[in-house]
């Protein structure tokens, strides 16, 4: 009761004080509301409109205590209140000086746009996401990324993609993309997002010319804006179909597998050689079979470079080879060689067990990518894949279950999709029973102190408990166990017991 009245006190104080006396009633009420038990129910007695109207202050402790206070206090209101009840205020914090009052008041916008009430209130207040959208080009990046995810949110929902085309915001685009590389850039990332959408938030992509305005950007000479370009091209052209038809329409591909072709005569090229062979990548995870045959020296390219020693180039190559391995018919499009099947698998096992840190976390995906296959697989896969899988090592699970027991969060990880991807195989069971101390080691909950850890340990175990050949090849006592694991779930802990002697310490 204490804490109540003097939450109303101080509030009182503040509405009827100025300068250094607000400041100090300030910085008591943070103090609190962040330490007495029952916030919630103090919170609800200080006014918020209070609270904007201290922002309007220049000093920096003010601000800093405000929003403080605002911030704990705004958690308790709906998530729409900030345009309903409070959306002059919300416009002047988004253009204050202080950044972390306009990332304060762009976090409750996003909230707002999370909720399909909060959507609707902003559809109907564009005025607010005109400052949103001024908000991209703001000089603090999570700022300017809490302003792109409020409008990517807005997309998802009928009302909010259809305002996002309107006149008003698209004007406010069209200035953005007036301005330097960065803004314009986050502008087109926007829409890359937005057109993921469904069919119609594509078209209207295309309708407003954004997709057109992204491809002039390749015309220019400067490598770097073009390798931003790369990176956009990928996701517009792996996100859909519909997306890599309109690239292929325009001349885009053929343009890129070009400059693909002319990076031998041209150093300057070759920086955005990984750009290209990632494109191409996602392109060929969609159409394996028909890249493969078109762009023979985009497969060329990532062999060589899968072990070509640069850790530019590696990494790039060795997370494309994942990416079109995923399915079935890329798996094929690029283990179509013997010979170059066994170098592949041998250097993908080499990069895995001993490589620069960021290249063995890709070459354990790609290596989850390659031997990832659906539940109704046949036997002629499971050959295939045998067959790749002991081209890498003459032992290669007894190497993975060393990787597993290291200290490296997520190496461990890795390896554990890896060994469950793996999990399905009859012949990859057998080599578990094989290693030494494997058995002991799945069984033991103490290997994993993260839940992360935890949770993929326990989709390994749940993957070969229903695995048709578990039966006989570990016998149904461990199947049992298995089972019993499974059944507990991942975060189980048996109790332990212990014995108390009178007199003891």
């Amino acid at each position: 009761m204490a804490a109540k009245e003097k939450c109303m006190e101080l509030v009182e104080n503040i509405s009827n004080s100025s300068g250094e006396e607000i400041l100090l009633y300030l910085k008591d009420l943070s103090i609190l509301i962040n330490t007495s038990q029952g916030a919630s129910e103090m919170v609800s007695l200080i006014p918020c409109q209070l609270l904007f109207r201290c922002l309007k202050s220049s000093n920096d402790k003010q601000n800093f205590y405000c929003k403080s206070i605002l911030k704990k206090v705004l958690q308790f209101e709906k998530p729409d209140a900030v345009v309903l009840k409070y959306h002059d205020y919300v416009i002047e914090g988004m253009n204050h000086s202080y950044f972390e009052i306009r990332e304060l008041c762009l976090s409750e916008v996003e909230r707002c746009s999370r909720s399909v009430n909060g959507v609707l209130a902003l559809v109907d207040n564009v005025d607010l996401l005109s400052y949103v959208a001024r908000c991209i080009a703001d000089e603090n990046l999570i700022c300017a990324k809490m302003a792109c995810k409020v409008l990517t949110n807005l997309s998802k929902h009928e009302p909010g993609l259809a305002i996002l085309f309107q006149h008003q915001l698209q004007s406010k685009f069209t200035e953005l993309l007036r301005k330097k590389e960065v803004i314009r850039f986050r502008v087109f990332d926007i829409f890359i997002d937005i057109q993921k959408q469904s069919d119609e938030a594509f078209e209207a992509c295309k309708v407003v010319g954004i997709f057109e305005t992204l491809l002039k950007e390749l015309e220019g000479d400067d490598i770097l804006v073009q390798m931003n370009c790369f990176e956009l091209l990928s996701n517009l052209a792996s996100s859909s179909e519909r997306g890599l038809l309109y690239l292929e329409e325009h001349g885009v591909v053929v343009k890129l597998y070009n400059m693909l072709l002319s990076t031998k005569e041209d150093p300057m090229m070759e920086l955005a050689v990984p750009g290209i062979v990632k494109f191409f990548g996602h392109v060929a995870h969609l159409r394996p079979v028909e890249v493969t045959q078109k762009y023979p020296q985009f497969m060329e390219q990532l062999y060589s470079q899968v072990s070509c020693g640069d850790l530019r180039l590696m990494p790039i190559a060795v997370e494309t080879i994942g990416v079109i391995a995923l399915t079935d018919a890329g798996l094929h499009a690029v283990f179509n060689n013997p010979a170059r099947n066994k170098h592949i698998m041998k250097v993908l096992f080499s990069h895995a067990m001993g490589s620069d840190s960021d290249l063995r976390l890709r070459a354990f995906e790609t290596l989850s990518s390659i031997f990832y296959s659906q539940e109704n697989f046949s036997e002629e896969l499971s050959s295939f894949l045998r067959g790749l899988y002991t081209a890498m090592a003459n032992k290669p699970f007894q190497a993975f279950v060393s990787v597993a027991k290291q200290p490296f969060e997520s190496l461990r990880c890795s390896c554990l999709r890896l060994m469950k991807c793996l999990a399905k195989y009859e012949w990859v069971q057998q080599d578990m029973v094989a290693c030494p101390g494997y058995l002991e080691y799945l069984l033991d909950r103490k290997t994993e102190p993260e839940k992360s850890g935890r949770e993929l340990k326990y989709d390994l175990i749940v993957e070969l408990a229903h695995s048709p050949s578990a039966k006989q090849v570990f016998g149904m006592p461990y199947l049992l166990k298995l089972r019993e694991y499974e059944r507990e779930g991942p975060f189980f802990a048996r109790a332990e017991s212990t014995v108390a002697f009178e007199g003891a310490d």
